[in-house]
């Protein structure tokens, strides 16, 4: 009998994963959740904010030092293969010194590089000089703000966008330096308006390309609104001077990836977890909490498989903390060629403003539709269950109640977004691999002073945390019989995203006026070809993680019966409202969308449009303003329906993304409406593709 005790005790611990729980809504065992729960933290999560956020992460000392301490904290935590790759060298910034002062009657002392970094814009150059004037030129755009003003060896005050400033007032009117009281970025404009919070310093940077070369930067201090509204009253007693004094100096260097790995037991196939490190002091919800929670989602990982409670997993955890955008782009320029199957990328960027203080709710995005994925379901699984045992202060199953305790009793509020761009998984989808964004968002402090670890909810910060590690413990142990229950979770999934989908569809068609009732039911009939497709691509995922092919074919086929009664309720709607479905003759445009079928070159997948666009020729420029004008009234359109503003970041880019080799730009037309719910002119696009195509970013099926 002890013997045989001794032998259940060796046996290795089962996969964590299981049918659908009837209890959790998950495809893990509900003592594996249980698990996760409690073996996380967001206390100690907010630990590693608080100590990170002590540092300068956008200057190179300040951002090595958080490299050096998150390795070390990486390994302690379990991390394996833990180490520094140097990215690419090149100029960097850094500050000794950086003092403004008012010069008198009463001489004070308005901000300083000691006591705030980000007062002092990154890329300012050095400059000393006392007594200079303070010229005020309001928000800095119009001809007027600056008409019958000298600004030459003069310093501009500014209460908007500061680039506009310094590109006028210092690169055309000789001003010396640009004070600015700015602090809300366009796409927090929604949210929050300059003045709200008087007291916060914005984020800002001097552009590297403001000057001709070898010219001297300018200054750039960044001040509180009240601070602005200070020295513009005393501008209106008379006139103000300044001193300033600014010791910086721009070394070549490098920044670097931090990279580790909780080791799988199948060769070849990775699930990626990415924090960005960057940022300015404090930055406590962006990104020292996506960085901390790396740390704690490795601690978690690896004490449950020392304690037995997991197994390893199937595929390896590759976990990078690197700079935004940058540092994935020089990740992928070393390693995107590698001999590895990347399933799933996790994003961790901005997880735990409070809601009440930061007035905040939990977000996870899906991903696109055009790289559908398993990863929507666990994550739409993922949510449901924790809003249904965290949506009241005190849950009655306390077992499943996601807190801590140094933190709030606030409820939880989660959702699903809409795919948006604005953080490193826009650059893993554009690569083809499904990556997902968790984040708080709107955050009252978000780029300005106010970003502090108080305003950093450690409740928020463990259930970001639960619901990073009930995902990826789905990607990364999937396999077999397991990954077959991924396959039926994401066919229940499913069933509820088309329905959405076709009630998007019908709904626009009983809305459209009778004259574009035609074009409008074609583009309906697309939003629900597109959706099941989606979801198709999303049971086929399944498929290399383990699952049998065919009992995924076999929901595959269920998809497309119901997708034949979709569109046939979508067709006799149109019908009803007297519509003909009979397509028109198509236009010269049409044939050429059609004609047309794009792939993206391998090696340009984060080529951008703007780079395309700085190297058109002159010839090329009525078209480069066409496609211009076009993503500039779709972001208008989208604006005015009340989608966020990363719903429609770098739109061009979205776009490019459809190019797969299979879709006519007609086809990425329809699947863009599908996405967005916004009609792109199909001359327009033709015109995006064609000049990618000239840029050497896409090339085209002959």
């Amino acid at each position: 009998m002890v013997l045989a005790a001794l032998g259940a005790a060796a046996q290795p611990p089962t996969s964590p994963l299981g049918p659908v729980s009837p209890t959790t809504g998950l495809v893990l065992r509900d003592d594996v959740v249980h698990a996760l729960i409690q073996e996380s933290s967001g206390d100690r999560i907010h630990d590693g904010v608080q100590r990170l956020s002590l540092l300068a992460r956008d200057a190179q000392d300040g951002y090595a030092e958080a490299a050096g301490w998150t390795l070390a904290a990486a390994q302690a935590a379990g991390l394996q293969d833990v180490h520094l790759e140097a990215m690419k060298d090149g100029p960097q910034w850094r500050a000794t010194r950086g003092e403004l002062w008012v010069a008198g009657p009463h001489r004070y002392r308005v901000t300083s590089y000691a006591d705030l970094p980000m007062s002092l814009a990154s890329g300012s150059g050095s400059f000393e000089g006392t007594g200079l004037e303070l010229v005020d030129v309001g928000t800095g755009t119009q001809d007027a703000e600056y008409a019958g003003k000298d600004l030459k060896g003069r310093v501009a005050l500014t209460r908007g966008h500061p680039t506009a400033t310094l590109r006028t007032a210092v690169a055309k009117l000789g001003a010396v330096g640009v004070v600015s009281s700015y602090s809300t970025p366009p796409w927090n404009a929604p949210h929050r308006m300059d003045g709200d919070f008087p007291d916060q310093v914005g984020w800002a940077h001097v552009p590297n390309a403001l000057l001709p070369q070898g010219q001297r930067p300018p200054f750039l201090f960044m001040v509180s609104d009240r601070q602005g509204r200070e020295l513009r009253a005393q501008l209106r007693e008379g006139p103000v001077k300044v001193d300033v004094s600014v010791a910086s100096e721009a070394p070549t260097g490098h920044l670097s990836i931090v990279s580790g790995v909780i080791p799988g037991t199948r060769a070849g196939e990775e699930v990626v977890l990415t924090a960005h490190l960057d940022h300015y002091k404090p930055g406590a919800d962006d990104n020292a909490s996506g960085a901390a929670t790396l740390l704690e989602l490795v601690r978690t990982y690896t004490t449950l498989i020392r304690r037995g409670v997991l197994p390893p997993p199937v595929r390896t955890l590759r976990v990078l903390w690197l700079p935004e955008f940058e540092g994935t782009r020089e990740w992928f320029s070393l390693h995107g060629a590698d001999p590895v199957r990347r399933v799933a990328q996790f994003n961790f960027d901005m997880l735990g403003a409070s809601m009440t203080r930061a007035h905040s709710r939990f977000l996870v995005s899906y991903t696109p539709d055009w790289n559908g994925s398993f990863v929507n379901a666990v994550s739409e699984s993922t949510v449901a269950f924790m809003n249904r045992f965290n949506g009241v202060a005190y849950p009655p199953r306390k077992d499943f109640r996601i807190g801590s305790v140094t933190g709030s009793q606030d409820p939880l509020d989660a959702h699903m977004d809409r795919y948006s761009r604005g953080s490193d998984h826009q650059l893993f989808n554009d690569h083809g691999i499904p990556g997902v964004a968790f984040s708080t968002w709107p955050d009252d402090g978000y780029h300005t002073s106010g970003d502090r670890p108080e305003n950093v909810d450690p409740t928020q910060l463990h259930r970001a945390a639960f619901a990073g590690l009930a995902s990826i413990t789905v990607a990364a142990w999937a396999e077999g019989t397991g990954a077959l229950e991924l396959a039926r979770l994401v066919s229940v999934h499913g069933v509820r995203r088309v329905a959405e989908d076709e009630f998007r569809a019908r709904r626009d068609l009983a809305a459209t006026p009778v004259a574009q009732l035609p074009g409008t039911a074609r583009l309906a009939r697309a939003v629900v070809r597109a959706a099941y497709q989606r979801e198709r691509d999303a049971l086929s995922s399944c498929v290399p993680l383990g699952a049998p092919a065919a009992p995924v074919q076999a929901m595959a086929r269920a998809l497309e019966t119901a997708e034949t009664q979709a569109l046939k309720r979508v067709e006799v709607e149109a019908k009803a409202r007297g519509v003909s479905l009979k397509e028109p003759a198509p236009s010269e445009a049409e044939r050429r969308a059609r004609a047309f079928v794009p792939r993206r070159v391998k090696g340009q997948e984060l080529a951008s449009f703007d780079d395309v666009e700085r190297r058109a020729t002159p010839e090329a420029k009525p078209r480069v303003d066409a496609v211009q004008a076009a993503l500039t009234a779709a972001a208008t359109a989208l604006r005015e329906r009340g989608e966020g503003e990363l719903r429609f970041y770098q739109l061009a880019e979205a776009l490019a993304s459809y190019a797969d080799g299979g879709r006519s730009v007609a086809d990425i037309r329809d699947a863009a409406y599908a996405e967005y719910g916004h009609v792109f002119p199909v001359e327009a696009l033709v015109d995006l593709f064609e000049l990618l195509e000239q840029g050497g970013v896409m090339t085209r099926k002959r």
